[in-house]
């Protein structure tokens, strides 16, 4: 009866993550095959898988056997990740502004310690002036998308997360193909 109930629940699991992973596939070639599918679909996509991947992993950790360590950081990740699809899904253009600004940030940040670090430490580097080149790209293309979010969450959604989503996708349905495989281990080896 015990491996009745881990062999169903193992079902479970594996489905679910094959799910995912097709859905994320799903998402990620319509991103790139047709980026004037919008922002707003993208991100209002991004929220449900966003709320998919977060309430399986509060699943997951809710079968953490007594006795065990209990998965703190998990819980709050997905309890986190669900605040953010949950806002995602109620205001996407405000959530694709924010996003885009945020990797902005990060683009001029990046690309300023790489000028910085051109100009005043070449000597360890091989080359300086091409490092400083790419920090120089990193400040232009934050800075454009800063002030133009629109463009910059057209480009970020088509490109980063259509790949993303293709790459999450493929690994997601490995993982449940192995999970699928070690269930069916577990039914030969019951059966034996």
């Amino acid at each position: 009866m015990v491996e009745t109930d881990v062999l169903e629940e193992s079902h479970l699991k594996w489905s679910s993550f094959v799910l995912r992973g097709i859905l994320a596939l799903i998402v990620g070639f319509l991103v790139l095959l047709w980026p004037g599918i919008g922002v707003l679909s993208a991100v209002i996509l991004f929220g449900v898988l966003l709320l998919i991947a977060s309430v399986q992993t509060l699943y997951l950790a809710s079968k953490v056997p007594k006795g065990l360590p209990q998965p703190v950081v998990p819980v709050v990740t997905a309890v986190f990740g669900l605040i953010l699809g949950i806002v995602a899904l109620v205001f996407p253009w405000i959530t694709a502004v924010a996003l885009t600004w945020l990797i902005a940030f990060l683009m001029i940040w990046m690309g300023l310690i790489e000028i910085a670090s051109a100009i005043f430490h070449p000597e360890f580097m091989k080359h300086p002036v091409l490092f400083g080149l790419s920090g120089g790209l990193g400040v232009i293309l934050g800075g454009i998308f800063l002030f133009y979010p629109g463009l910059g969450a057209l480009v970020l959604v088509t490109v980063y997360y259509g790949f993303f989503a293709i790459l999450y996708g493929v690994l997601s349905i490995a993982i449940g193909l192995e999970v699928r495989s070690e269930k069916k281990a577990m039914e030969k080896k019951a059966a034996a």
